[in-house]
């Protein structure tokens, strides 16, 4: 009896924790003049079409995104707040990936679903090395490239939407589920 008082606000605690969510992460579009100042002026975009910046949210941290087409291919550029690179990368297709990558990156996801349907691959290059924006635009397979999935896939009977990482040798590095697309303007 004398207990009872505190197990219950034991588990009453414990209970309030595990509802407990993070802050998911948001993309939205802004304008050119909301952008920061960027740290390379000497970006490669003389000939490139359809720029647009984008702002994303995290609960820990924002970034900017610069996305473009150049010569066919879908680029995209992240910077943080000072405008120095975070990552590039481009989208890829199937046949564009390495076949042991590829194999490695599909028998994942026999494995934990029962169906998948891919949605895009990114190809992304880590912004910390010097000749990150060659290395993006000549299309080089580095062992220190990533590979970011996003694809519709089903566990039990509902499909979700997952984003998945992987690493040059098809390797999952991080997995976490996406958040369906945002029609908040869209008005009934």
């Amino acid at each position: 009896m004398k207990y009872n008082h505190l197990i219950s606000l034991l588990l009453l605690t414990l209970s309030l924790n595990c509802f407990s969510q993070t802050k998911p992460e948001r993309e939205h579009r802004i304008k050119k003049s909301q952008f920061p100042s960027l740290e390379f002026e000497a970006l490669p975009l003389e000939d490139a079409k359809k720029l647009r910046y984008y702002k994303e949210v995290d609960s820990s941290k924002t970034t900017y995104t610069l996305k473009f087409r150049k010569r066919k291919m879908h680029y995209h550029i992240d910077f943080n707040e000072k405008g120095t690179i975070q990552k590039t990368g481009f989208s890829v297709s199937e046949v564009d990936i390495p076949t042991d990558t590829y194999a490695n990156i599909n028998s994942f996801l026999r494995e934990n679903f029962k169906q998948t349907k891919i949605k895009y691959i990114q190809q992304c290059y880590p912004g910390t090395s010097d000749d990150v924006l060659k290395n993006t635009f000549q299309n080089l397979i580095l062992p220190h490239n990533t590979y970011k999935l996003m694809f519709r896939g089903k566990k039990s009977d509902e499909r979700e939407d997952f984003i998945a990482i992987f690493d040059a040798e098809g390797n999952l590095i991080k997995i976490a589920m996406a958040l369906p697309a945002n029609y908040d303007r869209v008005l009934y």
